[in-house]
């Protein structure tokens, strides 16, 4: 037998805490040395088994064990030698847990005899002796005995190099002693050494449980009873981890119920989320922290995704599947396979249990925890890499699955990306997809409540009836949820969710009478309240005329999202358009790299000018790209045309080279053009003083601060201004006076816009952020 092979397979295997399958192994293994004779490794092994049941507990099995690995030497007369006096250090350790410790002395005053004898005084078994002993005047309550062997044996490891863990053991050992004498200050220090050392492997030492165990005694003795909780729930953990509910959990988990009653309550039966969480920041964070310091700041880590913990709504009937102590870690697409793989095995090796509640795994519930990459997390629940881009993609994704998405917390997300896809989703549909699917809500309550229900009553058929009713409450439900522009979740918390919207209590008392088996005979008063209610809400949203019968309020949302998605696609068309003359455009340096990366060019570039057109008036709009269409036909690049303009005033001596070359600008057209900017000019300097963190992220304001390097607003404004025909120069100007006499202000406008693109509903919203980031990194 290969003994250390049979020892890396034992370790292995005890890594990843499978107790009973290790116990099998040792076993079978004991039992092959047997057979073969080969008495060597059966010695090595029955220490092994010796210690294997001393940690889980199992006492008769560890002193069984202790006597065959003593038969062995003693048998041989092989009393004097080295793995003599280690074996019986472990038959000593295996009295001192058993209690016998009479039997316990008197072994380890063999042993010290022994290594005295055979060992270099600083070796570090010696140091392994006096711990040890320690232990068994820890347990007969010689507290100054004991605090005299740690101190040497602390000693001793610290004089060696690469003996990190053997300090923390000690030091743990010794702050075990010195709080039994009141030394807690002195304790504490010692244990925080020791939590350095250990906290955060992967996988952990299961000498951390007893750092951790004494942590929690140090803060009761300091009254610090919360504190003294949190150490104690993470100290049961690691001991479940590594060695079961064996007698040390039992002691620990009797001290945390005397640290609750002394805080005057009981263990807390903590939410999911919240559960979660707190699992992160015990383990996950230090874990992260020590073994992915390079990576961790372009992790993104929480709890998201399908649920009920993940939406708040769980309870005790929500403990029967998937759930537990977990948490997600999102990687991004550049993170090698290598380092996502390792991320997961160390994953793998934290505590399955918290707070006294082990993780359900089912295989429904693969993938709701652990690692994934930020991509597959959304193909997972919206089927696209990230958010919807185009409207047959919105109106494909169920309602519940865009809840998911947008449900549970994130914890920690440096870089900010995966933040900024969530923060992005949760801003709701696309108002065009809203309005399309809120007609379709409105046309279903129509037919199934306000028609087919009450049919099918006069002609008794009351089962199809039912149904019927079914259908007309799901869908008002999903009707208030697309009003308060907010996903509705899956159909189990649908009810739960619509009375906490705003104004949904009312909807969801009215639903309870419809559908409760004591609900009156035909519920055609309450389908009628919630019908009015509806029409009086859409109207309100869509400034139309409320209509008692809900399919008329359905033709006119549809019409009106018919509106929106034919002005959106007149401003891709248009972007598009400016993206195929910008890639003609030669530069003096050359082409540049968005010159040839539509999709760069759709990411940034396109998400300002489609923010400056979608404001525009749909035929205005039209007419601008049909000028545009024609321009380009003729031959002419407008924007290569717009960006000459601006050098007039970035760089006027290469202008005036080519100056004569560019159409001449009529008085009236200037005259009207430097009218339009005294408009926009107040506007943006208007803005500018209300949001002073995002005016950071955009050009200055006047022509007087250009540079060759920087074009102000104003400068980038007249260029614009300047390619516009005439009519379409004219149309625009009365539309900023509509809008100057309106009170509303088109630089407003037009960022509020380009904050949406960026996750942010609202201007408010952007500039609180923009804020604490700046903050952040001053």
């Amino acid at each position: 037998m290969e003994i250390s092979q049979t020892l890396q397979t034992l370790d292995e295997l005890l890594h990843r805490c499978k107790l009973a399958e290790a116990e099998q192994f040792l076993r079978d293994a004991v039992a092959q040395a047997q057979a073969s004779g080969d008495t060597d490794t059966e010695k090595t092994l029955r220490n092994e088994q010796m210690g294997f049941y001393r940690d889980c507990g199992r006492f008769p099995e560890m002193l069984e064990t202790a006597a065959c690995a003593r038969a062995l030497f003693e048998n041989a007369s092989e009393t004097e030698t080295i793995p003599y006096a280690t074996t019986l250090l472990n038959c000593a350790n295996a009295y001192r847990a058993a209690g016998q410790y009479d039997a316990a002395f008197s072994a380890y005053d063999t042993v010290q005899h022994l290594y005295e004898k055979l060992l270099p005084p600083d070796d570090d078994r010696v140091a392994g002796f006096w711990n040890n002993l320690a232990l068994l005047y820890q347990e007969t309550e010689q507290w100054n005995e004991s605090c005299r062997c740690l101190e040497t044996a602390l000693t001793l490891v610290r004089s060696k190099p690469n003996n990190e863990v053997r300090v923390a053991i000690s030091s743990t050992n010794l702050a075990v002693s010195l709080l039994q004498l009141f030394q807690t200050e002195r304790a504490l220090e010692l244990l925080r050494e020791a939590d350095r050392i250990l906290a955060g492997c992967a996988p952990s030492d299961f000498h951390y449980s007893a750092t951790l165990a004494g942590f929690g005694d140090a803060y009761w003795q300091k009254k610090e009873y919360q504190r003294a909780a949190d150490s104690y729930e993470q100290a049961l953990s690691e001991i479940e981890l590594h060695m079961g509910q064996n007698n040390f959990y039992e002691i620990v988990l009797d001290k945390l119920r005397r640290t609750y009653a002394a805080m005057g309550t009981s263990r807390p039966k903590l939410s999911g989320l919240e559960l979660c969480r707190r699992y992160y920041l015990a383990f996950g964070a230090p874990m992260l922290e020590r073994e992915f310091p390079e990576l961790l700041p372009k992790l993104a880590i929480g709890l998201a995704g399908e649920g009920s913990e993940c939406l708040g709504y769980d309870d005790a009937n929500s403990r029967d599947h998937d759930f537990g102590a977990g948490f997600c870690i999102w990687v991004p697409d550049d993170i090698p396979a290598e380092s996502v793989q390792k991320l997961r095995n160390a994953y793998a090796t934290l505590p399955r249990s918290y707070y006294g509640v082990t993780r359900q795994e089912t295989p429904e519930a693969d993938g709701r925890v652990g690692v994934c990459r930020i991509r597959a997390f959304f193909q997972r629940l919206l089927g696209t890499d990230g958010v919807p881009e185009t409207e047959s993609q919105w109106l494909s994704i169920p309602d519940g699955m865009l809840a998911a998405a947008c449900s549970g917390a994130i914890f920690r997300d440096d870089a900010g990306t995966f933040t900024a896809y969530r923060r992005r989703l949760a801003l709701g549909y696309p108002e065009e997809v809203r309005l399309r699917l809120l007609a379709q809500a409105a046309g279903r309550m129509a037919q199934c409540g306000q028609y087919n229900y009450s049919r099918m009553r006069s002609r008794g058929d009351l089962a199809t009836a039912q149904l019927y009713l079914a259908e007309f409450c799901r869908n008002a439900m999903l009707a208030w949820h697309l009003l308060r522009r907010k996903y509705a979740p899956y159909e189990k918390w649908l009810l739960r969710s619509t009375a906490e919207l705003e104004g949904g209590a009312w909807l969801a008392e009215e639903i309870r009478q419809l559908l409760l088996p004591s609900a009156e005979t035909s519920g055609s008063a309450h389908i009628t309240a919630i019908c009015s209610r509806m029409g009086k809400e859409i109207a309100a949203m869509t400034s139309k005329k409320p209509s008692e019968y809900l399919g008329d309020m359905a033709r006119e949302l549809a019409a009106e999202a018919q509106a929106l998605e034919t002005h959106r696609a007149t401003v891709e068309r248009l972007a598009r358009l400016e993206f195929e003359t910008f890639d003609t455009v030669q530069n003096i340096g050359g082409r540049a790299a968005c010159q040839d990366d539509w999709e760069t060019f759709s990411i940034m570039r396109r998400i300002m000018r489609r923010s400056q057109y979608l404001p525009w008036p749909e035929e205005l709009l039209e007419e601008w790209l049909a000028a545009f269409e024609t321009a380009k036909a003729s031959g002419r690049n407008l924007i290569m045309e717009k960006y000459a303009r601006m050098m007039e005033h970035t760089d006027p001596e290469k202008y005036a080279a080519f100056a004569d070359q560019l159409p001449p600008l009529t008085p009236e057209f200037v005259q009207l053009r430097e009218a339009i900017i005294a408009i926009q000019i107040p506007w943006m300097e208007e803005f500018a003083a209300k949001y002073p963190y995002l005016t950071k992220q955009a050009r200055t304001i006047h022509t007087a601060e250009d540079s060759k390097a920087q074009t102000s607003y104003e400068t980038y404004l007249r260029g614009e201004l300047s390619v516009y025909p005439f009519d379409i120069l004219y149309g625009y100007g009365r539309w900023v006076v509509s809008l100057h006499q309106a009170g509303e202000n088109l630089a407003c406008l037009t960022m509020a816009e380009t904050v949406r693109e960026y996750g942010y509903d609202s201007l408010e919203s952007a500039e609180q952020a923009y804020r604490k980031s700046s903050q952040l990194f001053s």
